[in-house]
């Protein structure tokens, strides 16, 4: 125990170290593969990558649109906590992705808990990534980052789509500006050993490294939810309490971060709320801050807080003009999850 307390001890110093630069992406990768969150870390030559047509320059954490379009807007597809590889999840993962094809979707984002197994991790990434739309993934709660970064390695040549959100942390992307808080900041809930644990060290860190391009609203994609009040907040627990992380409160007041995409607290899965955190948005309703919680896209019934019975959800939420809208699909149970 005390030697794989000195290994996480040293891993977590590396991710608070100060920024390297690296030869290649293969050499960040491989200095990286056990760090989550991510380093800001650099490239000493940036690469090219073509994105859905765009391309984009990748120097190290930062992506950066180099065509970007002449409107202001983006459509985002969001799902979460997809967790397994039954047949209810798989179907679930299809319908979503035939829906946000048909609805424009320029981006997808997985945010964490992509799965519980290290075999069923293969092959979400694989179904995701299949789908070849431009998909920014980064862990929760459940996943083995050394695993994760296996995974990506063997698959980052076939499915050039694929963003790794554990370590390209800045997507300054057409029309938005994506960052990344990967992992849980609990760990008395992340599941694996090596799992995904950042620190209020390294929330402070995004908060003195990341400076916004200024040319797109941000958006932040992190698996655990802000602190909230009361039921209708993104973090309210059956058990009746609020359990954010009030750092991700402080990263948004401080960087001013209008929108967010979260998760982990499946039972308020599909509830949107505004610049306080608390009150309720309606979907379709353009607001000037929005922040969702995306629950879980798994095919596994799961206890919602008020009283039904969720079987997998997604969303879409849609950027114009400095403001958001979201969409969201529930998607009913097949005859697997009825069992």
């Amino acid at each position: 125990m005390r030697t794989l307390g000195l290994v996480l001890t040293l891993i977590s110093f590396a991710a608070l170290a100060p920024a390297a630069e690296h030869a290649s992406w293969e050499a960040y990768i491989k200095a990286n593969r056990y760090v989550c969150p991510g380093p800001f870390d650099t490239l000493k030559t940036p690469r090219e990558i073509t994105l859905a047509g765009k391309k984009y320059k990748h120097s190290g954490y930062r992506l950066e649109v180099e065509n970007p379009d002449a409107d202001s807007k983006v459509v985002i597809g969001v799902m979460s906590a997809i967790k397994d590889t039954s047949d209810g999840t798989k179907q679930n993962v299809k319908n979503a992705f035939a829906w946000f094809k048909a609805e424009g979707v320029e981006w997808v984002v997985a945010n964490g808990d992509l799965a519980l197994e290290e075999l069923d991790l293969e092959e979400v990434v694989d179904l995701l990534a299949a789908e070849g739309l431009p998909l920014l993934v980064i862990l929760g709660n459940s996943e083995s980052k050394g695993s994760f970064a296996r995974v990506f390695a063997e698959r980052e040549a076939k499915y050039p789509n694929l963003v790794n959100g554990v370590w390209v942390r800045q997507v300054v992307a057409d029309d938005v500006e994506l960052w990344t808080l990967p992992g849980y900041s609990d760990r008395r809930f992340v599941h694996q050993g090596a799992g995904c644990l950042y620190k209020p060290e390294d929330v402070d860190l995004m908060v003195k490294t990341m400076t916004p391009a200024g040319k797109a609203p941000l958006l932040l994609v992190s698996h655990g939810p802000p602190q909230g009040k009361g039921k209708t907040a993104l973090d309210w627990m059956a058990e009746k309490i609020n359990v954010g992380d009030d750092k991700i409160n402080s990263l948004i007041d401080k960087k001013k971060i209008p929108f967010g995409l979260f998760g982990h607290i499946l039972e308020a899965g599909g509830n949107a709320v505004g610049k306080d955190l608390s009150a309720p948005v309606k979907a379709n309703t353009p607001v000037a801050s929005l922040y969702l919680n995306a629950g879980s896209l798994a095919g596994d019934p799961w206890g919602m807080n008020d009283g039904s019975t969720a079987t997998g959800m997604a969303f879409i939420v849609t950027l114009d003009g400095g403001k958001a809208k979201y969409e969201i699909k529930r998607f009913k149970p097949t005859a697997e999850d009825s069992d």
